[in-house]
């Protein structure tokens, strides 16, 4: 039988591994999981395989977790990432979110906490809409017909479709980006774009050109992401 999920955890400590593995092979079916013990042996096993998934430590010897993620997207992979850490710092935090990380476990561990993410992941890849809830009730939204998504303000974003913008939708940029498939990026802190819309780029300025509704959209990229999106393949 082929594996529909391939499940990747990489974590220095033994028993985290086992644990977590014996929870992602209870919860979700047809999968395969791979488990090491370090962010070298990682690279190396992600730069011939593609994985759905990835558990992954930040604090292990020599590559961190964060540093393994940066070479990861310069791969032009993304797996669907859950931070598994002893550390609750800020700076992880905020350089995780730049990266796309979508969930933050901190250790010790805990079934609920493992199986929340679990569901978060099962719950996107089956997702084809978004539900918007909009000044005057809500929107059904195909995922394919998103464009971009930037917050406006604490608890409201705004999304650009290729119909046209929706400029007042309540809800957090995290949330909806956690239900979106890997084709979408955070291009910066608080925007996240449909990589395969992208029409053109403003290199001198880093910024990013979208297409919506016959409309040009310019997105600023940070500097972080934007050496990542050079090297996705060039719009047409």
């Amino acid at each position: 039988m082929n594996n529909s999920h391939k499940i990747l955890i990489v974590d220095d400590e033994p028993l985290a591994r086992k644990y977590i593995a014996n929870l992602v092979s209870r919860y979700i079916p047809n999968v395969m999981i791979r488990k090491i013990s370090n962010s070298k042996k990682a690279l190396y096993c992600i730069q011939n395989e593609d994985f759905d998934m990835m558990f992954l430590d930040i604090k292990m010897p020599g590559m961190s977790g964060l540093e393994l993620l940066e070479r990861v997207k310069c791969l032009g992979k993304d797996p669907y990432t859950i931070i598994v850490t002893a550390y609750c710092d800020f700076d992880y935090a905020v350089k995780g979110i730049d990266l796309g990380v979508v969930k933050y476990i901190v250790k010790p561990l805990e079934e609920n906490k493992i199986l929340e993410a679990i569901s978060m992941y099962l719950k996107k890849i089956k997702a084809t809409t978004l539900t918007l809830k909009v000044p005057n009730g809500v929107r059904n939204v195909k995922i394919d017909n998103i464009l971009a998504i930037e917050t406006i303000s604490r608890g409201m974003v705004k999304v650009f479709t290729s119909t046209g913008l929706l400029p007042l939708v309540t809800g957090t940029l995290n949330k909806m980006y956690q239900l979106l498939p890997p084709n979408f990026n955070y291009i910066r802190r608080n925007c996240v774009v449909n990589l395969s819309s992208i029409t053109g780029y403003n290199i001198k300025e880093k910024e990013l050109i979208i297409m919506c509704n016959n409309k040009e959209e310019v997105f600023s990229v940070s500097r972080g992401r934007w050496k990542e999106l050079r090297m996705t393949p060039q719009p047409k």
